[in-house]
């Protein structure tokens, strides 16, 4: 629920009201909205009025109904628990809005929200160094990385096809394959088959970036239903930035519309992220001063397909 600050309310006028009782009757009228807020008989229409309401009564008069569904301040703080183990002991850090189901308008337009999973610790510790020694003896097999739409300067970075690791992508698919009904459960999707899991290694050295996208919005690519992203990189840390931003996004007939509010997920080592391939998201430029290619950030990413 919003939290209010008595303190965003001009300082009052003389008025036939006194302070303390105006006060009082505001908090009444809030608490009554926040009951409606919360009533199913209510239709989202209603709510997104009702909550419009309550942010106009806070100060923020300039939000619309459909911006207000896609605010930021829905945001809610992410819960930590022990997830159950796959390799070894992890830390699962669920991102998910109060209402953690899309939010569907009257005009057929989904607000996905900006959910995630973050397992720690997924690979055991000499999986993780064969992920690193994959990276590291072959670098003159990286390709240059490009885009479906073929867009100049959106997306630098190099790539390594799983063709050329095909033991330890079994490995890691199998890894996946175990953990994707809790993550689907985790985020409120609904289960699937998985008929394909794609992969590769992706490289990012200073200035490596890639732009707003998401990875279902076209033929080719729209039976992908999760994405994954590990990552892995050597110790101690010689780059910075590289964090993948997380949008919530406008959907409708199948097409990704609109980017609002997003969230920022730090690239910790050994650690994996899944979230709705529909969702826009794009990787914060990487600065990496040494440009050497063992000091980047390195990930094993994807994408598991329905069928």
């Amino acid at each position: 629920m919003l939290e209010l600050r008595m303190n965003t309310i001009p300082p009052p006028t003389p008025a036939l009201i006194p302070i303390e009782r105006l006060k009082h009757l505001i908090n009444q009228s809030i608490t009554t909205l926040e009951t409606l807020l919360q009533d199913p008989a209510v239709s989202p229409t209603e709510r997104a009025n009702i909550a419009l309401k309550i942010l106009e009564m806070s100060g923020c008069s300039s939000v619309t109904p459909l911006e207000l569904l896609q605010s930021p301040s829905l945001l809610a703080p992410s819960v930590s628990f022990n997830a159950s183990p796959i390799s070894q002991p992890s830390t699962t850090t669920v991102e998910l809005l109060p209402s953690s189901v899309p939010i569907v308008a009257e005009n057929n337009l989904e607000i996905l929200p900006a959910n995630y999973v973050q397992i720690e610790n997924f690979l055991k510790p000499q999986e993780h160094k064969e992920a690193l020694k994959i990276a590291f003896k072959q670098p003159d097999k990286f390709v240059g990385s490009k885009t479906t739409t073929q867009a100049s300067n959106y997306r630098k970075s190099s790539i390594l096809y799983a063709t050329l690791f095909p033991d330890f992508y079994e490995l890691l698919r199998k890894k996946l394959i175990a953990t994707i009904p809790s993550v689907l459960t985790q985020l409120n999707l609904s289960p699937f088959t998985v008929s394909q899991v794609e992969m590769q290694l992706t490289a990012h050295n200073d200035g490596c970036f890639y732009k707003i996208h998401n990875d279902s919005g076209s033929p080719e690519t729209n039976t992908r239903v999760i994405t994954y992203v590990y990552y892995f990189y050597r110790e101690p840390k010689n780059f910075s930035g590289g964090n993948l931003r997380l949008y919530a996004t406008e959907w409708q007939n199948g097409y990704a519309l609109n980017e609002r509010e997003f969230i920022d997920i730090e690239p910790h080592n050994n650690s994996i992220v899944f979230f709705d391939s529909r969702c826009k998201h794009e990787v914060m430029p990487v600065s990496c001063p040494s440009q050497r290619f063992e000091d980047g950030r390195f990930t094993l990413n994807g994408w598991l397909r329905a069928g």
